[in-house]
């Protein structure tokens, strides 16, 4: 990038901003350039590149050097500490000037902001659930300190995730063209690694259950194990009380098209709700979460991939399958 006159906020923060699925197709971007702590005994003015918010509900701290920076891990950090003290609505309002400041022609309010914040998410959002922060590196290149101390602190400190994503700059007949690839952790292996139980109602264990949903439907996909417009059923006697799934099956039977869930062509919202035309698509858990609410119930917490069933099988055990054939992790 140095040797081509690019830099960091007018190029390589541009590119991302345009295209955030190119390091994760679940964020949605929140702010960039933010500068503005506050305490009552002083202030900052460190400058956070890109914050951004993942469909699990976590924040994720973006932090971009042009070319190699031996700091760069402790910066992002620094900046983990700093967004841990937001609030759904604070989070808003900051999204809020954000967008304005992008196109001020389209004025929305701090609590549209909010709204179309808590829409991202794919379960309940709250405080405590913001405050799982994610910290993810972009360089060109990565001095071996950064990687050592990366993988030191994954080990030592498993919930303080920390990604390291590389960058390349190449040249064809279209022009100035740029790849990225996750160098840090190089396999996600969440799925196969034994840990201890954490209650279900843990903000941490909130963002494993949708990140574990998100990876199920992804990998399905990507696997064309099910066919687009197959009936997709939910199945709820394992996973809550039989007096709620009365309750649920009840208010399904009142209109048999509440029923009708069919498969859909996207890799992050895969189900489409007959009862709901105006929708295209729903996540499994928002649409799990949106019958529970109309049948007069809390949104649950329980997977809502090992309770969306096709042919016999749930989507959690689809994914596996569909894994183990290709020998994906």
């Amino acid at each position: 990038m140095t040797a081509e006159g690019l830099t960091e906020p007018h190029h390589l923060e541009r590119w991302l901003v345009d295209h955030i699925e190119v390091l994760d197709p679940t964020l949605k971007i929140v702010t960039t350039q933010f500068n503005r702590w506050s305490a009552t005994a002083g202030t900052a003015a460190e400058r956070l590149d890109i914050l951004a918010l993942a469909r699990s509900g976590e924040l994720v701290v973006i932090e971009l050097k042009r070319g190699s920076d031996k700091n760069v891990h402790l910066q992002a950090i620094s900046y983990g500490a700093l967004v841990s003290g937001f609030t759904t609505s604070t989070l808003g309002a900051v999204h809020a000037e954000w967008l304005n400041a992008m196109d001020p022609t389209a004025p929305i309010s701090p609590e549209l902001a909010t709204r179309a914040l808590k829409d991202h998410v794919d379960d309940d959002w709250s405080d405590e659930v913001l405050q799982q922060t994610r910290l993810l590196l972009v360089a060109e290149q990565y001095p071996p300190l950064v990687l050592t101390t990366v993988q030191w602190l994954a080990e030592r400190a498993p919930e303080l995730r920390i990604e390291c994503h590389q960058y390349t700059l190449f040249k064809d007949e279209a022009g100035l063209m740029v790849a990225f690839d996750r160098l840090f952790p190089v396999n996600d292996l969440s799925d196969h690694v034994l840990s201890p139980t954490a209650s279900q109602t843990s903000a941490a264990a909130r963002v494993a259950t949708s990140q574990r949903q998100a990876k199920s439907v992804v990998r399905i996909h990507q696997a064309g194990a099910i066919p687009v417009g197959a009936e997709i059923r939910l199945e709820l006697a394992t996973h809550v009380k039989p007096d709620v799934v009365q309750r649920v099956e009840a208010w399904l039977d009142m209109d048999p098209i509440r029923r009708r869930v069919t498969w859909v062509d996207d890799a992050h919202a895969p189900l489409h709700w007959a009862a709901d035309p105006d929708v295209p698509s729903w996540t499994p858990s928002g649409l799990r979460n949106r019958i529970f609410v109309d049948a007069g119930l809390p949104a649950p917490n329980f997977s809502a991939a090992d309770a969306w069933i096709y042919q016999g099988s749930s989507l959690y055990a689809i994914a596996n399958s569909a894994s183990a054939g290709s020998g994906a992790l």
